[in-house]
């Protein structure tokens, strides 16, 4: 039969060597495409997005068709899409800046694209502002209304760069709204039937609502707001101007990348080559991420994100060839940017015992790809850490990362710009704070990082819900108060002490009973010049370096020192002696170094050392060990070596000062040495009062002042614990006791034993007559 001749007489030719009837290989769809500016720069084609025709065939859809444009897992931007050029690669698809500005897709951007049947409503209004927030004249409206008819599809948050208003005024132009569709309809409209069917699975949303200009009926509304209503949920760029507190790093950035990107034969014609790599290190939370993503958002370059652990591959070779693929990708598509966050996960120091071979191949691949990007400049690479120095050495070097910026701990000015940046974004309507208000939080709140401060804003506004929810208040009428923002910062923990945060029981000096003399001193020596800086400063005076408080045991030299951290409002560093040492050598040493480092980074702070004796015994009595030794000697260098200690108080704390290394008690380190003794008549009087507010005592005067007089020479914590025993002596009487008599006091006071006697106290005063040093 024909059929069978035909294929016979095929297979001879093809056995013959004929190539006629040699299938074509099938067509591989991608599963992601690479998001690429469009080469049109007609406004006509502002809402065309172009692709290959295989992927368009593949994917079904016509030209002129509607398609969606959209980040993974997101939802996709409506485009009209069209036919790229010939030459143009299966896995890129053009998008043009509008476009892009709506679903904040950044060149470089790995995007999927998917076809959607639906037809666009006319609009009926679109309300167009500018970026820079200037009222837009009147004669605008002609020119936007041209604008908006050679697009044809608008929707909400389209950008427009730089267009002429005037001839005097430039502006970038954004839609803000389009038929001014209330809140609660949109998610209603917002539904695409990919397959025109009612399934659940071929719904998605898009990001913006698009609708069909018509030059005739369409109303334009000029406007001055500045960016599309939230009530659109659209995605929020990174800009400059969103960062708060980082204006020395951001301008740093802009000189460090942007001139090597868009003006490399500068560098030319002066005969060196442009920075190649900037590294970013600093604590967690300080701005190091987001300023990556600030770059991205302003640089106008094709942009690669590696996240460190993320491209390791299990699998020998992978994760090299996975680099080595993302450096040709950036020259491909010059000026590129390569991110890489958490560098230190991915090239760590080779000389370090957690490096292996992997990880050294893994190196050697990244230096020889940074070394090979050539001279023109045109491709930058900018990394991340908060651990610098994990980073392999041979990295952190000119040619290879040149800049090595600092993300600080923000002082005072900076969480103040960062605060006004993050009560911006709450409607007036919705907040009570005063400039004042906000300047006062800034200075209350050391330690705090970037994200820290958002957290504290995220943590008002739940403090504000919560005292409406308690007290039954409208909705309407919520705002966040000062006193919200002061109970959000009880929850929120400093990360710059985050690891050596000892969370401290709220005292104060009202609870210490007398020692009038001690916390007069210590706020002079302490919380003065931490507060008064720039009087002393002005005149030439250096506060203290620290001060040592000795005496008796249980007379409130530990409770002093909470007292004054709660007091003074700095932060506060709890450093108990024996805890410091390490059984492996050089740890000891590295944690006191590491206290001195956190310190210093929150400052202004406190640092207390409690039994200070444990870690600076006296070198000549022959009772300190090389360990002991070790960590003494980090201790005077860390407190007055080549560093200097800005804004740190030293508070230590002893029953033990003669066994204290000399050197540690001399000016310039401890300087004020403060004797704690027993509390007199009135300080016993005071503690006996206050522990025994409850006991509902009869002739409660003439009791405690007998009590207090028959007490002599004993400590505060003795007092305390005849309150305590004599407590406990009427509830063993009976377990409904609901008062304390007078013979439960002297049923404890004949139980309490006395811990200071006259050779101790003598022992003291022989110290302090050998010091010469006291307050």
């Amino acid at each position: 039969m024909p059929p069978k001749a035909s294929s016979s007489s095929g297979k001879k030719k093809s056995s013959s060597g004929s190539t006629d009837d040699v299938k074509t290989p099938k067509f591989k769809l991608p599963t992601t495409f690479i998001a690429r500016p469009s080469t049109k720069t007609d406004d006509r084609a502002i809402c065309n997005v172009y692709m290959s025709k295989e992927v368009m065939k593949a994917l079904e859809i016509e030209v002129d068709g509607l398609c969606l444009v959209g980040k993974l897992s997101e939802n996709g931007v409506v485009a009209v899409a069209h036919f790229g050029d010939d030459s143009m690669p299966d896995n890129v698809v053009q998008v043009s800046e509008p476009l892009r500005s709506v679903g904040n897709i950044l060149l470089g951007d790995r995007i999927e694209v998917k076809k959607a049947n639906l037809q666009p409503e006319y609009a009926s209004s679109v309300t167009v502002g500018s970026k820079q927030g200037v009222q837009l004249p009147a004669e605008a409206e002609k020119h936007i209304g041209k604008l908006m008819d050679e697009c044809g599809l608008v929707m909400p948050g389209m950008a427009f760069s730089s267009r002429v208003i005037t001839e005097d005024l430039v502006l970038d132009l954004v839609i803000t709204s389009v038929n001014d569709i209330p809140a609660d309809e949109l998610p209603n409209i917002a539904k695409l039937d990919l397959n025109g069917s009612d399934s659940v699975q071929n719904q998605v949303f898009y990001l913006s609502p698009p609708a069909i200009f018509r030059k005739d009926t369409t109303k334009i509304i000029l406007s001055t707001e500045v960016a599309p209503s939230f009530k659109y949920g659209l995605p929020q760029p990174m800009s400059y101007d969103s960062v708060g507190g980082l204006n020395k790093e951001v301008d740093l950035l802009k000189r460090t990348i942007e001139l090597p990107l868009h003006e490399p034969t500068l560098f030319a014609e002066f005969g060196v080559t442009p920075p190649r790599g900037i590294l970013l290190h600093g604590p967690p939370g300080t701005g190091k991420t987001m300023l990556l993503r600030c770059v991205a958002g302003e640089a106008n370059a094709h942009i690669l994100t590696i996240n460190g652990p993320s491209i390791v591959s299990k699998y020998l070779g992978e994760t090299e060839a996975a680099l080595r693929d993302i450096f040709n990708e950036a020259k491909l598509y010059q000026p590129s940017i390569i991110f890489i966050d958490e560098i230190d996960s991915l090239a760590p120091s080779r000389s370090s015992d957690d490096s292996g071979e992997v990880e050294s191949r893994v190196v050697a691949t990244l230096l020889t790809l940074m070394d090979g990007m050539g001279s023109s400049g045109r491709v930058v690479v900018v990394a991340a850490t908060n651990r610098p120095n994990s980073v392999d050495s041979a990295l952190r070097r000119p040619g290879r990362l040149d800049q090595e910026v600092e993300i600080g701990i923000p002082d005072a000015d900076a969480r103040h710009d960062i605060l006004i940046k993050q009560f911006s974004k709450v409607s007036v309507k919705r907040h009570e704070l005063s400039a004042d208000d906000i300047q006062l939080v800034a200075s209350r709140t050391h330690g705090y990082v970037g994200a820290d401060l958002v957290a504290l804003c995220r943590e008002s506004v739940m403090k504000t819900v919560q005292r409406g929810v308690i007290q039954n208040l409208a909705r309407d009428t919520l705002k966040i108060t000062l006193k919200d923002v002061e109970d959000a910062m009880t929850e929120i923990r400093p990360s710059a002490m985050r690891e050596i945060f000892l969370e401290m029981p709220k005292v104060y000096w009202s609870d210490i009973g007398g020692q009038d003399d001690l916390k007069v001193k210590l706020r002079e020596m302490i919380q003065l010049p931490l507060e008064a800086s720039e009087s002393f400063e002005r005149l030439g005076v250096s506060a203290p370096k620290g001060v040592l408080l000795y005496g008796p045991p249980g007379c409130s030299k530990t409770l002093t020192a909470k007292a004054l951290a709660t007091e003074s409002g700095v932060n506060f560093l709890a450093v108990k002696g024996p805890e410091i040492f390490n059984k492996y050598v050089g740890e000891s040493e590295k944690a006191i170094r590491e206290v001195f480092r956190k310190a210093r980074a929150a400052a202004p702070s406190i640092i207390f050392f409690d039994e200070i004796d444990a870690l600076s015994p006296d070198r000549d009595s022959g009772g300190s060990t090389s360990a002991a030794n070790h960590v003494l000697t980090s201790l005077l260098n860390e407190i007055d070596g080549v560093e200097e200690l800005n804004g740190v108080v030293i508070v230590a704390a002893t029953n033990r000062p003669d066994e204290i290394d000399p050197a540690l008690l001399r000016p310039g380190r401890l300087d004020r040495h403060i004797y704690v003794g027993p509390p007199d008549f009135e300080a016993r009087l005071q503690i006996l009062k206050k522990n025994t507010k409850n006991f509902q005592v009869e002739d409660a005067d003439a009791i405690l002042k007998d009590l207090a007089e028959r007490t002599e020479g004993c400590s505060g914590a003795e007092v305390v614990l005849l309150c305590q025993e004599a407590g406990l002596a009427a509830i063993m009487e009976t377990l409904e006791a609901e008062r304390v008599q007078k013979k439960h006091f002297e049923k404890a006071l004949s139980g309490i034993s006395r811990g200071i006697d006259q050779e101790m106290l003598d022992y003291y005063q022989s110290f302090q007559s050998r010091s010469g040093i006291s307050a």
